[in-house]
């Protein structure tokens, strides 16, 4: 009895605690829903404790279905732990080693003979980051793809990211194991922690709480983000997980369940002084260590890690790629750490105010793009993926606090100029301007190949947002519509062969003939197209 009440009276000591800092974080992350910058589930924990567990947004936007704490996102690239993770177990159980090179397992690969299994997990084997979908179908046709591919560096020597060699280290996997990879992460981890909804093979999961991934996603308007065909990227981030799944893995993580501790203090250790270990990214939180990885493609956003001298757990997934994990995640850490924070005072913009916004915007090195698509004022860095900022008046806004873009007028009013104040520091000025811009196509049934530039299309005298190319010649091959010779602004195929999406599959060309092509872009968030051949 009194042990019992000793625990009640440091529970109600405690609680208040986590209590103010759960109210400041869900104040927090509903002031970035409201704004349409945020759409997943949050859970944070303390010394094996949730303090926090909350979810925002739609798992399913057009049948109006709200994300739940059980709610299946993609993670991508927070599948890399878990590769690790096997290799790690491999190596306990004796069935490999680190130190292993890759000509064990592939005789005859390019400098295969000084690439060890550490290298790849520390991504410093100088192997490319080359995995473009149609190139990963299998293990044959990857390998001798990648192959021919000259290495960056001499192994060992740097870090470069590469999925690559994740891919490499899955095939290992299957062939020291006897399992496919994902069944020796099922079998592995999975299983042994009853993960029950995590897993691979996202298409085929037809679970009442699987998430749709969004490439933009407001009140009104939603466009869904590329789907792969296949489990692309395989084991450098074909997995799909929970939050609360996740905070399983790391319990069992840092409480030696999956690996010796040993181990997993070697899999936390950075590789060559750098900020990667073996499998796990490192960085510091105040001067703590932190350990995890996040992800990020089509659709979704994921961010796990732990911080290991405060045992803090901090997961957050997403299924909208507007969400603005980079910076809610800071404002939550100074929350937890009680350092000083601010949550955005968003204004209620004027539509009128806000569509004067609209433009593009130099300052003589790069191209800046503004547009508003249904209330989201969306911005665009030629060459980067496009964000929505946060309306703190009807001429500021921001990213974060240290981010941010204020628009001025000149003397009658118009908007003219866009200033910039990035997060470190620098400072842009563009001027607004009226340059010709257009949509084109790229690819190799194109005059240019894929390394040329746009083959430019023209415009309808009647709608500026319909493009076409009128009984142009196309050769056999691939294309798609990319915006001012700009990648970081391209068109393609869905996986289901009928609606466009952002860094999608590239449309194809049976035959070699002349072709009418057209790109409807009035409506940005739903693409139309058609290709239609020239005769009749």
């Amino acid at each position: 009895m009194k042990i019992l009440l000793t625990c009640l009276i440091f529970a109600l000591a405690t609680h208040p605690v986590f209590s103010q800092k759960a109210e400041q974080i869900e104040k927090l992350l509903n002031t970035y829903e409201k704004s349409g910058q945020f759409s997943g589930s949050v859970l944070i924990a303390q010394k094996g404790k949730i303090i926090f567990e909350h979810s925002y947004g739609y798992r399913n936007v057009l049948k109006k279905e709200k994300n739940t704490n059980n709610s299946l996102y993609r993670i991508f690239s927070t599948t890399k732990m878990f590769t690790a993770i096997v290799l790690l177990k491999l190596e306990e159980q004796g069935k490999l080693s680190l130190n292993d090179k890759l000509s064990k397992y592939y005789p005859g690969f390019p400098k295969g003979d000084s690439i060890s299994i550490a290298n790849l997990l520390s991504h410093t084997s100088g192997i490319p980051n080359e995995t473009a979908s149609e190139q990963t179908v299998n293990e044959e046709t990857f390998i001798k793809y990648i192959s021919t591919k000259p290495l960056n560096f001499s192994p060992g020597k740097k870090w470069d990211y590469s999925n690559s060699g994740y891919y490499i280290l899955g095939y290992i996997i299957k062939k020291v194991s006897g399992l496919n990879y994902d069944e020796a992460i099922e079998n592995y981890i999975l299983k042994p922690l009853q993960m029950k909804n995590t897993g691979f093979h996202f298409n085929n999961v037809t679970r009442e709480n699987k998430t749709l991934g969004y490439e933009f996603l407001s009140d009104h308007i939603s466009s869904e983000a590329l789907r792969f065909k296949t489990d692309h990227p395989f084991s450098a981030g074909a997995m799909y997980s929970t939050v609360e799944d996740l905070f399983t893995f790391n319990e069992a993580l840092k409480n030696n369940k999956i690996l010796k501790k040993e181990t997993r203090e070697k899999a936390f250790t950075p590789y060559l002084n750098d900020h990667y270990g073996l499998g796990f990214e490192s960085s510091e939180l105040y001067g703590k260590k932190r350990v995890g990885h996040d992800g990020g493609g089509p659709g979704y956003r994921s961010r796990y890690y732990q911080v290991l001298d405060d045992d803090i757990c901090v997961i957050a997934l997403s299924n909208s790629a507007l969400s603005h994990t980079d910076s809610i995640i800071p404002q939550i850490e100074s929350i937890l750490y009680d350092k000083p924070y601010t949550i955005p005072q968003t204004g209620k913009i004027s539509p009128q105010n806000q569509k004067k916004l609209s433009g593009t915007y130099s300052d003589g090195s790069t191209t800046f793009f503004v547009d508003v698509i249904d209330g989201l004022l969306i911005f665009r860095e030629k060459n980067y993926p496009w964000c929505s900022l946060l309306p703190i008046s009807d001429t500021f806004y921001q990213l974060a606090n240290n981010f941010t873009f204020k628009f001025q007028p000149d003397n009658t009013g118009k908007m003219n100029s866009l200033v910039i104040h990035f997060r470190d520091g620098s400072i842009k000025t563009g001027k607004r301007i009226t340059g010709n811009f257009s949509w084109g196509i790229i690819g190799d049934a194109t005059p240019s190949g894929w390394d040329g530039k746009d083959i430019e299309m023209t415009t309808d005298l009647k709608n500026p947002d319909i493009h076409i190319l009128k009984n142009y010649p196309l050769k056999k091959g691939e294309f798609k519509f990319r915006f001012d010779n700009d990648w970081g602004y391209s068109l393609g195929l869905n996986n289901d062969g009928k609606t466009v999406a952002m860094d999608a599959y590239n449309f194809q060309i049976e035959k070699e003939g002349n072709y009418d092509i057209l790109l409807d872009m009035t409506n940005k968030m739903k693409p139309k197209y058609s290709i239609k051949s020239s005769v009749q």
